[in-house]
């Protein structure tokens, strides 16, 4: 279990390289886990702010209906943008952010979701490997040295670096 008191990242978590990640990437995952995301729950909760992009692809892919909470370092008091009063109960949610660093994130969110009698699940593109990381139900493995950049945080296609294959081609 985490120190869900720490405000900072773990110490570990040292920046090396950086990645550009696809959305062809992100698609492949989310539709290799689809039919499983599909049976097992019936409401996608995307982390803001990174977690709504991939949301709302794991939603076009299952047709699973989307909610919103906010929970991170700066707003640590998980809470849904509808208010308390219109947050889910009794449903079984899929909690989706982009990425799982320490698992600070899920573990705050996954407890206030279950709080309210909800059954929780969690995935993100991508989880970093480190010691006594939280692991989270689907995921792809990363360096924790490696900084991901994602397609959304380009201001248009033209802005992202060109493929490896493409420029030696």
């Amino acid at each position: 279990m985490l120190d869900l008191t720490r405000s900072q990242p773990p110490a570990w978590m040292q920046f090396e390289c950086t990645r550009d990640v696809r959305w062809h990437e992100i698609e492949a995952m989310v539709q290799r886990h689809q039919a499983e995301i599909a049976a097992r729950y019936d409401l996608l909760v995307a982390v803001l702010r990174a977690g709504a992009p991939v949301a709302s692809l794991i939603g076009r892919n299952t047709g699973l209906p989307i909610d919103y909470l906010v929970c991170n370092r700066r707003n640590p008091q998980p809470h849904f943008l509808d208010g308390e009063a219109r947050a889910p109960r009794g449903r079984r949610i899929l909690l989706v952010d982009d990425v799982c660093g320490s698992g600070w994130t899920f573990e705050r969110a996954a407890g206030y979701c279950r709080e309210m009698g909800n059954t929780v699940g969690t995935f993100s593109v991508y989880r970093c490997l480190g010691p006594g990381m939280y692991q989270p139900d689907f995921s792809m493995e990363m360096t924790a040295d490696t900084y991901l950049r994602w397609p959304w945080e380009y201001q248009s296609e033209t802005e992202m670096p060109q493929d490896r294959q493409q420029m030696a081609a």
